[in-house]
């Protein structure tokens, strides 16, 4: 890293370290069936709020190279940082308008702006498979963008499809 770490970012990431750590620890001696037990008065269990975690995490470092790469963009949504929350209002149209132009600005700005090292290595992901990131990056791209067919396919069984859909 070429610049000095602002104390507040490293006191975050220490105590991020810490919490997941005992966190870890507290893992270590529950059972699988554990792990999907939900707060008595619903909501999440213990591994949908692992998911969110790693999700937030993985996302914000997501929205960092975005901003690499983009140097008009100066706003994330709320989903871009991994907190669509329950009771939140439900979007409207014009806001998953806005939330799509943003992916396809996303894609197209930072989707190919990946080192040749970091294209060059090797990564795994469970119960898929073993590739390189110049391999995954297309299928993961491609996987994305083929949720558009799903979409559609919501709009065409409930029946307000828009012409030529």
């Amino acid at each position: 890293m070429s610049a000095q770490v602002p104390e507040p970012i490293s006191r975050a990431v220490d105590d991020a370290d810490a919490a997941l750590g005992r966190l870890d620890a507290a893992l270590e001696q529950l059972s699988d069936g554990d792990l999907h037990r939900a707060h008595r008065d619903g909501g999440w269990s213990v591994a949908q709020v692992i998911s969110h975690i790693n999700m937030c995490s993985i996302l914000w470092l997501g929205d960092i190279k975005r901003l690499e790469n983009d140097p008009d963009l100066d706003f994330v949504f709320r989903e871009e940082v991994g907190h669509d929350m329950l009771g939140y209002p439900p979007p409207t149209i014009e806001l998953a308008r806005q939330q799509l132009a943003s992916t396809r600005r996303t894609i197209t700005t930072a989707g190919a702006a990946v080192s040749t090292e970091v294209l060059a290595r090797t990564v795994t992901i469970p119960d898929l498979g073993t590739m390189t990131v110049e391999e995954w990056t297309p299928l993961i791209i491609g996987h994305a963008s083929s949720h558009t067919e799903q979409a559609f396919e919501i709009m065409r069984d409930r029946e307000f499809a828009p012409e030529g859909v």
